[in-house]
């Protein structure tokens, strides 16, 4: 039933605008707010705060359909989904939950997660956006940078360290407005894909922070991004898994339409070989993903089947675009055909939220492990 709603919802809002939104970069804060209103953000956000009291699994479904349509409007969504909403209900105080999940969650207000530097990609503990004490305060200085939502956000959830710290030592994490002094944000910046999705520089000037904008404890910012890597890299996956069902669809009904030497190209055998491989990987993966969620709900720590999710999803959301593009021959390649933006959303998620090659170093070091 969440599946079936959540795709009538992207099929009705997204779909229609889907190209326009790309080719314009925008946002489409109008659908945003549709969803909100109708339940399709906070999903994993308990009842009593306005959200949908679900499990990962539920949430998995609606980026799925999201992706499958406007992958950059998925991860726009997801990021006030899970890596706000969701991180404020499990460590935020009952002040926190009730200030700032409902905004979001009704899609009135966007939210930005906040970690990424210049200088510290892969090597998040490598940051160096510092705090010093100011009384009961506390001073931030530092920027951000590749943050999905800053050009619009209204709310930041900020990692940073306190100086001199070094490690997993001293990071805390931030709850910020963006009319606080201090708080800025740069233009949107020019991508190659997820073009729908704003991403940008958040800058701190000697923001000043209460006690009460600390999200759980002092010191424990790092602590709370480690417990809660499993959900998000289970979520990179489900980007890619709308990806390449988008691609099968796209890539079927074309090859039944296209005629060539007579027939339609849906029954030459080099042509069936791409589909059934490309309908083969994403069962195969689709699968697997989904069957962590549970468990991660039941509190198992799951690092390496995390990461080979999100490492074979990316992969193969990737072949499955560019094998898209071949069926779709010349046609692939013009932006007449949304293949060619699928293929430039799927390479983002061999790069965000933990390069490919990071992935491989955590299971083969757990492999190890074991």
């Amino acid at each position: 039933m969440v599946r079936q709603a959540t795709r009538r919802f992207a099929e009705q809002e997204l779909a229609p605008i889907a190209q326009e939104i790309d080719e314009n970069e925008r946002f489409p804060l109008e659908v945003y707010r549709k969803a909100g209103d109708n339940g399709l953000i906070g999903s994993t956000t308990p009842a009593e705060y306005g959200g949908g009291g679900a499990d990962l699994l539920t949430n998995a479904l609606i980026k799925e359909e999201f992706c499958r349509v406007a992958a950059g409007f998925g991860m726009s969504v997801n990021m006030c989904t899970t890596n706000f909403s969701f991180f404020i209900s499990k460590y935020g105080s009952e002040q926190q939950k009730r200030t700032y999940i409902p905004p979001v969650i009704s899609g009135r207000e966007l939210a930005a997660f906040c970690l990424t530097e210049p200088g510290a990609g892969s090597d998040a503990l490598s940051l160096t956006t510092s705090y010093t004490k100011k009384g009961a305060a506390y001073l931030l200085k530092g920027s951000k940078t590749f943050i999905t939502n800053a050009p619009l956000a209204r709310y930041f959830l900020v990692a940073a360290r306190e100086k001199g710290s070094r490690g997993a030592q001293g990071g805390t994490l931030f709850l910020l407005d963006r009319e606080m002094p201090g708080v800025s944000t740069g233009p949107a910046f020019k991508k190659m894909g997820m073009r729908c999705s704003p991403t940008g520089e958040v800058f701190l000037d000697d923001v000043e922070a209460s006690p009460a904008q600390v999200l759980g404890k002092e010191g424990q910012g790092f602590r709370i991004l480690f417990e809660t890597l499993d959900e998000e890299r289970i979520l990179g996956a489900v980007t890619s898994i709308g990806l390449a069902h988008a691609c099968l669809e796209c890539s079927l009904k074309y090859a039944q339409e296209r005629q060539q030497f007579g027939k339609p190209i849906a029954e030459f055998q080099l042509v069936r070989n791409m589909l059934a491989e490309m309908a083969t990987r994403l069962d195969i993966v689709r699968q697997y993903t989904y069957s962590l969620c549970p468990l991660v709900d039941k509190g198992l720590k799951l690092p390496k089947e995390a990461a080979i999710a999100k490492y074979y999803a990316s992969t193969m959301a990737t072949k499955a675009a560019l094998d898209a593009i071949q069926i779709h021959g010349g046609y692939g390649y013009m932006r007449e055909y949304p293949v060619e933006r699928y293929m430039r959303d799927a390479k983002l998620v061999e790069i965000g939220g933990g390069t490919s090659e990071i992935q491989k170093m955590i299971i083969a070091r757990e492999l190890l492990r074991e």
